[in-house]
Order: structure tokens, then sequence, then C-alpha cells
């Protein structure tokens, strides 16, 4: 069999070990893993340069604001971020204009999103307040990945969970075998610390900070778990902050219930001392904590505590973020982030915080089996999408602006030093990214769905 492709002379990385070879596609799967001497013919080779190629990136946590306020990101250049962070396949949050809340939105935003991709993407549901009468449905009568709820405030057109719609959420979420993603804080804790913070006046980065204290996390990670050990659903707690409740979250897991922590390259990279500096720009719920909160996240990634690393990209216009730098409570939350997983995750395996095997299952392989993707997407063997980032582990330099392909202008990253980056992106089989420029097809990328039933 003659391949349409032939990418040679890389080091192929997986969850279970490396090996030195090559990967042969036809038709935009997989179609062989060799050793470098196999002999296999194909129209066109493309020489790695031995290189290490991991398997296509998953981002389960991405909030596009398209449809919706699109100024401050589309789906163009979202996806285009996507390639260039080594991403080939991303799950939308359903939180955009209309809120995917019922079979109709969901395909509406499907509709919406054809044709705009470079690379590969999957779409969540939202269980909010308003929808538990749907909810069975727009699980069982769609593709969506993963059902979003949040335990406390998020947006006027989000509203949150009390417990028992909650309760109720997870309910149905059981009885299908669905997946909730769930944001764990105490809503109440958080309402009266910032009310107690604004009546003294502060008005500081390190106020907001206060304002979500990491018990009003922990505490709302034990609720539910409570309330998933009790329905028997199954949830992903997403960006959570602090090394105690991924400790929570991982005896809970020993005890048998079905539940996996996903932290973000932001609770890795910053934490509250550097509000100092840079303030609005870091202003995102839940928030990071202490130096010694930033190593033990490390540590418990290192362990295996963790189970996936998520952007959690959630941009605003600088005229929005920025509007006023004395005032942190009129700064809306949230930061861009699909192009930071990959130099901070690489630049840890340089510094020995974990090895680029980890890296697989915590940026791709565990994301794949979770939200529905597998074998399709998280794993490079014969019969899945050749979706691979190959990354130079001995490039070092600044994330820097003309790095970014974002529509969102600004990051908190700028100027910080990563050592290893993603230098090729190749999605079904074709190279999307490739040293800094997006060489891809707007349209390429498909709608991913989770198989029903």
């Amino acid at each position: 069999m003659r391949l349409d492709k032939l990418y040679a002379n890389a080091v192929i990385v997986s969850a279970e070990g490396r090996n030195r070879g090559c990967l042969g596609v036809k038709k935009g799967k997989v179609a062989v893993i060799a050793g470098p001497d196999a002999g296999i013919d194909a129209d066109k080779v493309i020489d790695c340069e031995g290189k290490y190629m991991l398997p296509g990136f998953i981002d389960a946590h991405i909030h596009p604001y398209d449809p919706g306020p699109n100024y401050r990101e589309d789906f163009e250049h979202l996806t285009a971020s996507m390639a260039a962070g080594g991403i080939t396949t991303g799950c939308m949050m359903p939180f955009q204009d209309p809120v995917i809340s019922d079979i109709e939105t969901y395909e509406f935003t499907k509709q919406y999103y054809q044709g705009k991709a470079y690379v590969d993407y999957g779409i969540h549901g939202g269980a909010i307040a308003t929808n538990v009468d749907k909810a069975d449905r727009l699980w069982r009568e769609t593709g969506a990945t993963a059902m979003k709820a949040f335990m406390c405030f998020s947006t006027d057109d989000c509203p949150f969970l009390e417990d028992d719609t909650f309760y109720a959420h997870l309910q149905i979420l059981a009885q299908n075998g669905g997946l909730a993603m769930i944001h764990c804080e105490n809503d109440g804790i958080i309402r009266l610390r910032e009310g107690q913070l604004k009546a003294e006046g502060k008005k500081d980065g390190r106020a907001y900070n206060a304002s979500h204290p990491d018990y009003a996390e922990i505490e709302a990670i034990q609720r539910a778990i409570l309330f998933l050990k009790q329905t028997g659903a199954a949830a992903v707690i997403v960006h959570v902050s602090t090394a105690e409740g991924i400790r929570l979250i991982h005896e809970a897991q020993e005890q048998g219930v079905k539940v996996w922590a996903e932290t973000c390259p932001h609770y890795l990279t910053f934490t509250v001392d550097d509000m100092d500096t840079l303030g609005p720009a870091l202003k995102f719920s839940p928030p990071m904590h202490e130096e010694a909160n930033r190593q033990e996240l490390w540590r418990l990634v290192k362990k295996g505590y963790v189970s996936m690393i998520s952007s959690d990209h959630c941009p605003f216009s600088s005229e929005e973020k920025f509007a006023d730098m004395d005032d942190i409570w009129k700064t809306p939350n949230g930061i861009p982030g699909v192009q930071a997983i990959a130099p901070v995750l690489l630049n840890g395996v340089n510094e020995g915080r974990l090895s680029l095997e980890q890296v697989v299952g915590l940026t791709s392989l565990n994301a794949s089996r979770l939200y529905g993707l597998y074998p399709k997407k998280g794993r490079l063997q014969p019969g899945s999408d050749a979706d691979f980032v190959l990354v130079d582990m001995e490039l070092e330099k600044e994330f820097c602006k003309e790095d970014n392909k974002s529509k969102c202008p600004w990051s908190p990253y700028y100027g910080r030093t990563f050592k290893g980056w993603p230098v090729m992106t190749v999605c079904r089989g074709e190279i999307v990214f490739q040293n800094g420029e997006i060489v891809g097809k707007q349209g390429f990328g498909e709608y991913i769905a989770r198989p029903k039933g």
C-alpha cells in the first residue's frame, strides 16, 4: 500500500514510552507506525528532523465567545491559535449567544461553526438552573462532549446551580452515562468576602484573590464529590486551583467515585504575588494562590493526581480588561491561554517536573477517553486520526506578541521565557502550523461528536 504521506525521522511519544521511527498517513488516518528503516513508499515524505512527535493536544475547556461578542475572539482566530499551540481538537464551552441549553441551541452553534475552523472541535452542553427539563434530551440526542455546570455565579444569562438543580442535573447524567464539568466554588463565601473587601475600600488585585479564598473551592469540591457519590454520576472538576482540592479528588477516585481533576497552565505559572505587577491581566476564577501551592500543584501533577491540563481560554478585549487599572472589581474574569499549555508543560519537562509521556496523558489521551473521542483522537495508532504535534525541546524563547494567533492582543505570558515549543501541528495528516506560521486552510477543521448511546 502506497501512503499519502510519511512523516519520517521522529521520536514518537505515547503515554507508555517513546521510539524513533516514522508515521504513515492514508486518507487522514494513521496507516502505519514503523521503525526508522521501514522502507515505506509514500507520495510525500516529510523529515521531522529528530523532533519529538506527540499526539495532538485536546483542549476541552475553551470559551470561544463566538457566536456572541466575537470582537473578543472569533472561531477563525481561536482555531488558528489552537493550531499554533499544538491543539488539534478543542471542546467549546456552551456559554455563547445563545447559551447551549437545549437541542435547538446546540444545533444552531454546530451549524454556525461549520466552515470556520482550522482544526477539529467538539461542543459541550450547558447544565444551568433553567434547563433541568431539557438536559436529558440535550445529552442523549446531540454529540455534546460534556455538560458544564457552575456552583457559583458566572453571568446573568448562565444561572448557576443551587444544590437542588445541581443534584437533579447529576441524577440525569447518571441515568444516561453522561459527564459533568463542574466549576467548584462556594457562591455564598465569595459574595460575603467580596462585600467585606469592598466595604473596606479594597480595590487592588490581591483584594480580588482574597474574595475567592482557597476554602471556597475546597468546600465546593467536597460537596460535589458527595453529590457524585450519592448519584453515581461522573464529573471532571475543572480548573482546580488548590493542591488540597487535587488531593480530595484523588482520594475520592481511590474510593470509587467517578471524578477527575483538571488544572490549567496559569496555576502552574503564576501566584498571587504576580497580581502586584500584572493585576487585571491575571483576574480569573478561581484565582491562583501562593508559591507553596504552585509548587505543590506541580508535585501532584508528577504524581499522577491530575488527569488533564486545559486552558480555560476566556479572552476579553484590551478595552474591557484594562478599562480601570485602579479598580480590580471593574475587570472581567478570564485570560487567553490555548497557546500557553505546550510551552508551560514542555518547559516543565525540561525542568524535570514531569515526563513527555505524562504530557501525552495530560493533554490528549485522558481527555479523549473522558470526553468520548477515543480512539479517533488521543493516541497515535493505526486507524486513529493522524493528529500530532512536533515539539522542539531545545528551542528556548520568550512568549511574545508575534507568536500570538488569537484575536485577543494581550497575554499575561508575554515576556516569560520557556524552553520547549511546538514547531509543527498536523491535523488528520495535514500540516496546519509550521515554524511559527499558520499554513492550513480555514474550514478544514471538522466537528467531532461524542458517539450517542
